[in-house]
This record gives structure tokens, sequence and C-alpha cells, in this order.
């Protein structure tokens, strides 16, 4: 994938992903974003979608992660931390 090709990736998804990761619950990671439970079902069917896995496997009622999803989370939250950096430390 191209830099370019980020333009037609919504990046807000990838925040999304993360609390996923971290809460293993769509209704606990919807709650973390004061997003609606809903909004983020649809952002996990996107994410699906954008990574051709299902990402996460029901488990009772939590959510475990597929192996496509931990490799994600491994390589996106130095990304993610490092985009946090960026914008808290740009004017230095």
């Amino acid at each position: 994938m191209k830099r370019n090709d980020l333009r037609n990736i919504d990046l807000n998804l990838l925040v999304v992903f993360e609390a996923l990761i971290q809460e293993r619950n769509v209704s606990r990671a919807a709650q973390k974003l004061a997003l609606g439970q809903p909004a983020v079902s649809n952002a996990l069917g996107r994410l699906r979608c954008l990574f051709n896995d299902p990402l996460f496997q029901r488990t009772g009622r939590a959510m475990e992660p597929t192996p496509r999803a931990l490799l994600v989370a491994q390589i996106l939250g130095p990304a993610l931390d490092s985009v946090r950096h960026a914008i808290a430390h740009g004017d230095a």
C-alpha cells in the first residue's frame, strides 16, 4: 500500500480497533470512546473489510482476537503512540 492510499481509509477506525483490543467487548469499547454500541459494531464491520479478517471471534461475552488482530495490534500500538506524541509535542 502506498502512502497516498491512506486517504481512502478512515483512520478513526484504528482508534476503534485499539479500544476493541484493549476491552475485548464492543459495549465497553463504545463506552470508552464515548460512542454508541451500534457505531462501534459498524466500525468493526468496516475494520473486518479493511483487514480482510474477522479480527475478533465471540467467546461468551468476550471477543477473542484472531492471530491477524494480534499482529495488527503489535504494529498499530506503537504507530498510534507516535501519532499522539507528534501531536502533543508538535510545538517543540
